[in-house]
């Protein structure tokens, strides 16, 4: 963690070499959706990648954040991170001296050089950004790329940097002659939020060969609340051998999510290398290439750093292998966490550890079939809604996309355990691969009033149908109909249909000692997002056909009350309400009619024209009335009197706001 030197440089205690970026090529993008990511084009991640980087005098950003999850969250956890590539390397004009261990590395922190790697110094040698949404390259791709890196779409969001150890002089740093072209894959699909995938392809520029070389990752990870003193303290480092998955996590601090980096290079390409995993305090930073180096190559594999907690960092290393003039190779990670309000986070890090694997080994880096959500109708009664999911001929056509329980996953090698799954597939799918992954469908319902859809955490499950004859999840048998009913008149309900798949399975190869082992890693089952077929219900209060029934509630209004929705109010969800939010409620109001508020001393304070008919659901014979003039001043204690004004009549009523 770099912050208590930071502390001393901007005290004016201590002078750092100054690392300037030349500002016509520095780049800085931040990478990913709900898992936000800060990268540069020297290959740096976390909060050192914002611009312009130096420790003195310019620290990072104050307010900045390295990498955040959930996206809002306030919640920290890189302070700076990136690739080291390590090898023994004869660097003598002749050729012929003995092989010194070298390291060239994209960011460190302690000890420094703090980065290695640099941009070269043309205006395009700057992220490029393209998506899946993207028909054309932008301006100048082959003439920047060329062949090797054709224009080819494959997430949400790709991007695309690269850089070399030899753009310029850095200390008494030799460089290794590499060049990395950096690629970062992310998506907005709810199953890939806590991952952002990162390529880094390593070509050797040199003339020689570099020999019993190993990449590794260096993460200083701060996790924590920004608004917590001290969270990078409270945090401590683990390491996943299954998933070949390192991490720092805070057990401490409330709403803290761990980060953790997932190793994804080819698996045929892993199972006679030797790993290392080893934290440390940053004062134990190896200061040189041969330190470094030896931290590496040493195959040692640290046990988890818990209960102990401090101020971590950790390297997770990888190798031998070779880089020969002119050849390249292709090492890919995952950054992954997880969120969950009832589990351990790191539980749900490891899915997507999981899934991550699944995305790159198995899909081809792209996100696996999900079965998609069915259609859902809805009827409205009294207190009730009725829910109605059913497939039905030419719904593909209505809802563009296909029926849920017809999807065929081709990678899915469970499905493959089941003959009703792997017979009469679509349309040119092969029937030796994959299989039928549809299980189930869930039943959601959201109480949250925001407008025009909740977000997907909000949602509560009323229930899960699924397939009966495998040996995933209930077996109930599948339902398409479904009746909510006892709800409360007056609220806001948003209903939604997902469809879930079987679990599917990841490779992983470990070595142990002489003998290779295929370790099949769990991925977790696909669900379709709550989002795709939610509708919005605001349940009505019926229609009064006889005079003199409209009613106002509460009454009195209270300010000492609470009249959220977690307590049976109007005032929408309490983490969102504020003073703008209080209101109260007409009920029983006539189908049309005008509602006017005056004073006790009979001035007009606002007017409300209510039309509660409708065409597509029933009547509505209530309306909402924020406590505010029609000049948007907060209404005073006091008693109020209202009419309404309909064909019935004219009613005539009172309430009492007391503050």
């Amino acid at each position: 963690m770099f912050q208590r030197i930071l502390f001393l440089v901007q005290t004016g205690l201590v002078l750092l070499p100054c690392l300037v970026f030349s500002q016509t090529n520095f780049d800085y993008i931040k990478a990913g959706y709900s898992l936000k990511v800060q990268l540069n084009n020297v290959g740096s991640l976390g909060r050192v990648a914002y611009p312009p980087w130096s420790p003195s005098p310019n620290p990072p950003v104050a307010d900045s954040i390295g990498l955040e999850f959930p996206a809002g969250a306030r919640v920290e956890h890189l302070y700076g991170g990136g690739v080291w590539i390590a090898g023994q390397l004869d660097t003598s004009a002749s050729g012929t001296g003995t092989p010194l261990k070298r390291v060239s590395l994209a960011y460190e922190g302690w000890a420094g050089p703090y980065f290695e790697f640099f941009p070269g110094t043309s205006p395009a040698d700057t992220f490029w950004r393209a998506s899946l949404s993207d028909t054309i390259a932008p301006p100048g791709w082959d003439a920047y790329w060329g062949p090797d890196v054709p224009f080819d779409p494959i997430s949400d969001q790709d991007l695309y940097c690269t850089y070399t150890d030899t753009g310029r002089a850095v200390g008494a740093h030799i460089p290794m002659k590499l060049k990395v072209i950096q690629r970062s894959f992310s998506w907005t699909d709810p199953y890939a939020e806590g991952i952002v995938i990162i390529e880094y392809r390593v070509i050797n520029v040199g003339t020689k060969t570099i020999d019993s070389a190993y990449v590794g990752f260096f993460f200083d990870a701060d996790v924590g609340p920004i608004d917590a003193a001290t969270f990078y303290e409270r945090n401590f480092t683990g390491y996943y051998q299954d998933s070949r998955t390192a991490y720092i996590h805070n057990p401490i601090d409330e709403g803290s999510t761990p980060v953790g980096v997932t190793l994804l290079w080819p698996q045929d390409r892993l199972r006679v290398l030797r790993y290392t995993f080893q934290w440390f305090p940053g004062s134990q930073t190896p200061a040189t290439d041969e330190g470094k180096y030896n931290l590496m190559s040493s195959g040692n594999v640290k046990p988890d750093e818990f209960p102990e907690m401090s101020d971590t960092r950790f390297v997770f290393a990888f190798g031998p292998f070779s880089f020969v003039p002119g050849d390249d190779d292709t090492i890919a990670i995952a950054v992954v966490s997880g969120f969950s309000r009832t589990k351990d986070a790191r539980l749900i890090m490891q899915d997507n550890a999981s899934r991550a694997l699944d995305i790159y080994l198995n899909q081809g880096i792209s996100l696996p079939p999900t079965p998609p959500s069915p259609p859902l109708r809805m009827n409205v009664g009294f207190r009730r809604v009725s829910l109605d999911w059913k497939w039905r001929p030419g719904d593909d056509a209505v809802y563009a996309r296909p029926n849920p329980e017809l999807n065929w996953d081709s990678t899915n090698d469970v499905a493959r355990r089941y003959p009703d799954r792997i017979t009469n597939p679509p349309p040119g799918y092969d029937s030796t691969k994959g299989g039928r992954n549809f299980e189930a469908y869930r039943i959601w319902r959201s109480e949250d009033p925001t407008l025009p859809l909740p977000p997907e955490a909000t949602f509560t499950l009323l229930k899960q149908v699924d397939v009966p004859t495998d040996s995933f999840e209930y077996n109930t048998g599948l339902e398409y109909t479904l009746s909510d009913s006892n709800l409360v008149r007056g609220k806001v309900y948003t209903y939604a249909v997902t469809s879930k798949s079987i679990p599917n399975l990841a490779y992983q190869t470990i070595q142990v000692g002489d003998t290779t082992y295929t370790v099949p890693v769990p991925v977790q089952p696909l669900e379709s997002s709550r989002l795709v077929n939610a509708a919005r219900i605001e349940l009505p209060f019926s229609v009064s056909s006889q005079p003199d029934r409209v009613t106002v509630v509460p009454n009195p209004y209270r300010t000492d009350r609470d009249y959220t929705t977690e307590s049976g109010g109007y005032e929408g969800l309490f983490g969102a309400w504020d003073e703008n939010k209080r209101l109260i409620k007409f009920i029983n109001l006539p189908e049309v009619c005008t509602i006017r508020i005056f004073s006790l001393s009979g001035d007009l304070v606002r007017t409300i024209q209510h039309d509660g008919r409708s065409t597509t659901g029933i009547p509505r014979g209530d309306v909402n009335v924020p406590l505010v003039s029609e000049s948007n001043r907060a209404l005073a204690s006091g008693i109020y009197i209202f009419t309404v004004d309909s064909d019935l009549g004219v009613q005539t009523g009172k309430f009492v706001i007391i503050r």
